[in-house]
């Protein structure tokens, strides 16, 4: 099956971030963008040319996005040039069916349907060849159960992003470069880092981690390097029953640690 086709299968909730194919923008990525919005003072423009970052207005207190398909962490408020992470790569807990794989990325917003690039690297639990893919690539690295697996993005501002995975257990690495059509010069203006859980999943008799994130940290274009704590807005993501506060918590992220480098995702117990 080639990476498309994978992509189609195994990221179906992804589909509007995957080199711009797929339909319309659900979910938490409507929510994403209402918080991009809301949180910095961004204009429609600077998509097509980000010259000069935005800078942020003043941020409320972290807030909570509920959804019916993601855990984790959005940052937004300024523009993102690089995100980086280490996983520790479990074994599958999520059925395949319910999907149960981590999402890195940096993405652009703007109003309708321009549909704007974005940057994701995407890991499967359980490890294996064809596990860690891009927007339209499939690394050659093949990570086992375990595995200190850290993943980044980095956008050069020059019409390209650059994906890294390096298996720190087993010693390998690539770098996938990948251009931006038609010379988008895009304003990334929020990173995000979580877990897709999709449908309905028994609960666990316990509280369960699905994924573990550490070394955690963000660059936006001019240097400001930080976790997903900040210098920037955060929004918790988690999935409910029925996507609303009032629904019972299916999967949710923990505190952010250690100055807000590390953090796990949980499948909760009801």
């Amino acid at each position: 099956m080639n990476t498309s086709g994978r992509a189609r299968q195994w990221l179906r909730t992804r589909r509007h971030r995957l080199g711009g194919r797929g339909g319309v923008r659900t979910g938490v990525t409507r929510a994403a963008c209402a918080v991009v919005a809301a949180g910095a003072s961004l204009t429609t423009a600077s998509l097509a040319g980000a010259a000069v970052p935005a800078m942020a207005a003043t941020h409320p207190p972290g807030q909570t996005v509920y959804n019916i398909e993601n855990a984790g962490y959005l940052a937004s408020g300024r523009w993102f040039r690089f995100a980086s992470t280490t996983l520790t790569v479990p074994p599958r807990i999520v059925p395949k069916a319910n999907d149960g794989f981590v999402a890195i990325g940096i993405g652009a917003s703007c109003p309708g349907q321009c549909r704007p690039p974005s940057a994701w690297i995407f890991v499967q639990p359980g490890g294996g060849s064809g596990s860690v893919i891009t927007n339209a690539s499939t690394f050659k690295i093949s990570p086992d159960v375990g595995d200190q697996l850290t993943v980044s993005i980095y956008y050069d501002r020059q019409g390209h992003n650059y994906f890294t995975a390096t298996d720190l257990t087993q010693h390998t690495t690539q770098t996938i470069r990948e251009t931006l059509p038609g010379g988008l010069d895009p304003a990334y203006d929020h990173a995000e880092l979580d877990v897709a859980v999709s449908g309905n999943v028994a609960p666990p008799v316990a509280d369960t981690q699905l994924w573990k994130f550490t070394g955690t940290r963000l660059t936006t274009y001019t240097g400001v390097h930080g976790t997903v704590e900040g210098p920037w807005q955060l929004t918790k993501l988690v999935k409910t029953t029925d996507g609303t506060s009032t629904g019972a918590v299916v999967a949710s992220p923990s505190a952010p640690l250690n100055g807000g480098q590390d953090f796990g995702i949980f499948l909760r117990h009801r």
